[in-house]
């Protein structure tokens, strides 16, 4: 039986296409990899009654939310609210990754008490750094490179079948990297390297979880 994947990219905002840009190749990965079954709300798409209805229908083992939150909800497209808790008890059965602002902290313990395997995310806010000058073209941004490598390394040890601890540690490790290397060249043009660093730091702090450490994508 194939693994099923959901996933939601909003991208009608700097945060959110720079979201998506940092998803877009798990996305691809997943859609190549043998007996997984992948379901990509991308743009408009990520809206609450296409997220219902395939939280409801399809059963993704593994869902991962990107948009703007915050203790209690979960934004999609236009910054519709499309998980909070009236709705939340569809994530019975399921490992939810939200990369959100703060919602850990509010909605993660009512996803599990409502059965969810477990809920990752962050429990203040989840902060990256941007160039400028670059918006038009996340992928090619330096400033944001360290922080697309940490949500790459979670998302892509939950996909592969990591159990969710596994995932945040292989995580936790990756930001340790960055905040210790970042910056220690002199190609720094605009000076944002104590930042960046200030901003894997805080990432580091709050990135979490609930629910069961051993639970893993099946």
């Amino acid at each position: 039986m194939a693994k099923r994947f959901l996933i939601t990219r909003p991208k009608h905002d700097i945060i959110t296409s720079y979201l998506h840009d940092f998803s877009s190749e798990i996305v691809r990965i997943a859609k190549e990899t043998r007996d997984m079954h992948v379901t990509d709300l991308e743009g408009k798409m990520a809206n609450r009654g296409n997220l219902n209805a395939c939280l409801a229908k399809e059963h993704p083992g593994l869902v991962f939310l990107n948009g703007h939150g915050d203790r209690m909800r979960v934004a999609g497209h236009n910054n519709e609210i499309i998980l909070d808790t009236t709705n939340i008890n569809l994530s019975k059965g399921k490992i939810i990754y939200a990369l959100s602002c703060d919602s850990l902290e509010g909605l993660g313990p009512i996803a599990v008490e409502q059965g969810a395997k477990a809920y990752i995310g962050y429990g203040a806010r989840f902060m990256f750094v941007h160039d400028p000058t670059r918006v038009g073209s996340p992928r090619k941004d330096k400033n944001a490179l360290p922080f697309r490598r940490a949500c790459a390394k979670l998302i892509n040890s939950l996909v592969f079948g990591l159990p969710v601890s596994q995932a945040l540690d292989l995580t936790k490790e990756e930001y340790m990297h960055s905040i210790r290397s970042y910056g220690t060249s002199e190609d720094d043009p605009y000076g944002d390297a104590p930042l960046i660093r200030f901003a894997l730091a805080w990432n580091l702090e709050f990135l979490s979880m609930h629910g069961d450490p051993a639970a893993s994508f099946s």
